[in-house]
């Protein structure tokens, strides 16, 4: 009567829209209709943990492929991005953060990535207006916009 097997249908495909989009269901919500697959993704996306993030969609990648959500899943590795950057510029406290800060954040992460991966992401970051700042090629440096550096209306489109 209560529909739980059909609102468990729809809840399949509508947590990764949200995930794109930056709205993060909760843990009860996941418990409830035993969406355990979405634990370790809404988990890495939260923190700003690509390496939970990673090993989630690694985990669950063949049932993500047969529901045809694994693409749009995929790409809700920006928001992730998005948010370790967030986590990094809240611990530096600093508009201007040297890449090799950032680039240290993935190696502790246990992900090895050079500096102009690191800017290559920051860059489609701008781009996308997921972050609001530039990047100082010469001097390696991010600069983050002081006011709403990490806006919430740009991952909420």
């Amino acid at each position: 009567r209560a529909a739980i097997k059909n609102k468990k249908g729809i809840l399949r495909y509508l947590v990764p829209v949200k995930l794109l989009r930056g709205r993060l269901p909760t843990a009860q919500l996941l418990q409830k209709y035993s969406l355990h697959e979405f634990i370790p993704l809404v988990d890495g996306i939260r923190k700003g943990d690509l390496r939970t993030f990673n090993d989630g969609l690694l985990k669950y990648q063949d049932l993500f492929i047969r529901r045809g959500t694994y693409l749009l899943l995929e790409k809700c590795k920006t928001v992730c991005y998005r948010n370790l950057f967030k986590r990094v510029f809240a611990i530096s406290g600093k508009t201007q953060i040297p890449l090799d800060h950032v680039a240290k954040s993935f190696k502790w992460l246990g992900m090895h990535i050079d500096l102009d991966e690191v800017e290559c992401i920051l860059a489609n970051l701008i781009y996308n207006r997921y972050v609001r700042g530039y990047i100082s090629h010469a001097k390696r440096v991010l600069v983050l916009s002081k006011r709403d550096p990490f806006p919430k209306s740009a991952v909420i489109k």
